[in-house]
């Protein structure tokens, strides 16, 4: 597959396209056990092109091998610019930091990088998948989901029925999971289906049964037929059923796999995410046959959600400082605590206020540190303004921000030492060791106790 987009470009760029150009290409003489698409050859020859002619006339004698490093040069860039706009979107939709994260994880897998200028038929398709994906987590708690998941349907179905018919799969399994939970309209998924599809039919037929002189050719209809319909896939091997999910997915996300997995706790959007996700690669695994690169599609959304677990990690100080106040004062009865705006924002919820007889106050009125007088605790990220009638009784740290970790040799080596000293009661640290970058945390919210407490006795109202 990979060999006859290859040598497709070559044959556009090396002989035009007319009639009689087309005798010399290549796959006429090696046609392959199944057609394949000129679609994508022809878009990426037309974008080769125009540098692969400068660079000829500014150097003489250039080898024509060149021309192979600037065509997988642009098939790369096109993956590159697609992951760029998703951390665009990220960026958007879940914050800076989420999208520096997933670039770092992304930036840390093999597979991806390795692959992303390969001409295989699959990473043709990557880039425009990717695309999709940006409006898939636009519609995340978005009140137009529907306007917003139309584009996506719209790409995903034209790289389906012109490069890989596996995106059609994953597309089905994310439209029946949007309809199911109410995003998604019916009849306007029918109605925009059924255009891209004739619209992206057209395309392919139309240049493919031009490029292999042949009536109605639809290359991807005759690979579904041979791979699906005939079973013929299993000729070129049958791994187990189990294989997707113990072999090929750790060795795609590396890292972000136990991180995947934090997050799917903490934050209930991984959940939308990642459930049509795993159910695609678990219809795919009825499939005897099984390639990584067939599911290689699921990565940049399991690195999203890596990247939101990661950053969850310390992003939640509020959270933990509500939680900790009510076990290292858990025999003080009758507290009056004020939180202030940061501590709310970043995790302290009423599901955390679990005493009964403690008072808990979100009052932003306060202007002067005589203020809070009436307070017997305060949780703030202003400590040195409640200094005069207040004491700091414990700290929680939070994200501050992200730095490389040293050298490839001491990344290593630091991951030995990790597996050898791994204790379970201390998953966290065990999994920000992995990491080649450090997470840098810094003082966030700290848990004050007013001066003279004793002097208030139980149940006095202090306002």
């Amino acid at each position: 597959e990979e060999s006859f987009n290859l040598q497709a470009s070559h044959d556009i760029m090396e002989f035009g396209i007319s009639l009689e150009a087309l005798k010399k290409y290549d796959h006429f003489e090696f046609p392959g056990v199944v057609p394949r698409t000129f679609v994508g050859s022809l878009l990426l020859s037309l974008v080769s092109w125009p540098t692969s002619k400068t660079l000829e006339l500014l150097i003489p004698h250039l080898s024509k091998f060149t021309r192979q490093y600037i065509v997988r040069f642009f098939l790369g860039i096109s993956t590159s610019f697609a992951l760029s706009y998703f951390r665009s979107s990220i960026a958007k939709y879940f914050g800076y930091r989420v999208s520096v994260a997933f670039g770092i994880l992304s930036a840390c897998q093999f597979h991806t990088i390795f692959w992303a200028s390969r001409t295989l038929p699959n990473m043709f398709a990557f880039p425009l998948v990717i695309f999709s994906y940006s409006y898939w987590i636009s519609a995340i708690n978005s009140s137009e989901s529907n306007r917003k998941l139309l584009p996506m349907i719209r790409y995903m179905i034209y790289t389906a029925v012109i490069f890989r018919f596996e995106v059609g799969v994953l597309l089905a399994v994310i439209v029946l999971f949007e309809l199911w939970i109410g995003t998604l309209n019916f009849f306007d998924t029918l109605w925009v289906g059924v255009i891209s599809g004739a619209t992206s039919l057209g395309i392919s037929c139309l240049i493919d049964s031009y490029f292999w002189q042949t009536r109605l050719m639809w290359p991807e209809g005759y690979v579904f037929y041979f791979n699906a319909i005939l079973g013929k896939s299993v000729e070129w091997g049958v791994l187990p059923f189990n294989t997707y999910f113990t072999v090929f997915l750790p060795r795609l996300l590396l890292m972000s796999l136990p991180l995947c997995i934090f997050s799917v706790f903490s934050d209930f959007r991984t959940r939308r995410l990642l459930t049509p996700m795993l159910a695609f690669i678990g219809g795919f695994s009825f499939l005897g046959h099984k390639e990584w690169r067939f599911i290689i599609y699921v990565v940049p959304i399991f690195n999203l959600c890596a990247a939101i677990g990661w950053i969850k990690i310390h992003n939640y100080p509020g959270g933990v400082a509500l939680q900790k106040i009510h076990v290292i004062q858990r025999d003080y009865s009758q507290a009056r605590i004020h939180l202030d705006v940061y501590t709310a924002m970043t995790g302290a919820s009423r599901f955390g206020q679990l005493r009964h007889d403690w008072m808990y106050y979100k009052n932003e009125s306060h202007s002067l540190p005589t203020d809070y007088v009436g307070y017997t605790h305060l949780l703030t990220s202003t400590p040195h303004f409640h200094g005069a009638y207040f004491e700091i009784i414990d700290t929680v740290y939070g994200y501050e921000r992200i730095l490389l970790k040293n050298p490839t040799s001491t990344i290593i080596q630091n991951w030995l030492k990790s597996f050898q000293n791994f204790d379970l009661k201390n998953v966290k640290k065990f999994l920000e060791s992995l990491l080649p970058v450090q997470i840098v945390i810094e003082p966030k919210v700290w848990i004050m106790k007013r001066h003279n407490i004793s002097d208030f006795t139980e149940g006095e109202h202090l306002f």
